[in-house]
């Protein structure tokens, strides 16, 4: 995570607005923290770091299971608006990024 946030800033000058970040085990806990670090030297965006399932989370918010993950996530994509998005970072090759 760290690493494409890092590529986005060299190559766009500026980091994401948002940042959504979902897991459901130990392992995610790590990108919770290292997440919020790196988004503290961006004030402008807002960070949602959620965990699947309640329980004892660097995230601060939770999700109860997959079927709300999915419902989140189709919620985000209708309300955007592809007219006033900045262009995203096209990648080839996401094996490159080595995340």
């Amino acid at each position: 995570m760290e690493k494409l946030l890092l590529m986005m800033e060299r190559e766009h000058g500026t980091l994401p607005d948002m940042v959504l970040c979902v897991g459901d085990d130990r392992s995610d806990e790590d990108m919770f923290e290292s997440i919020a670090a790196l988004m503290n030297d961006a004030p402008s965006a807002e960070v949602f770091a959620c965990t699947v399932g309640q329980k004892p989370s660097k995230a601060k918010y939770y999700l109860d299971d997959t079927v709300e993950v999915i419902k989140m996530l189709q919620g985000l994509a209708s309300a955007s608006d592809p007219s006033t998005a900045p262009s995203l970072p096209h990648f080839t090759d996401i094996a490159s990024l080595h995340i």
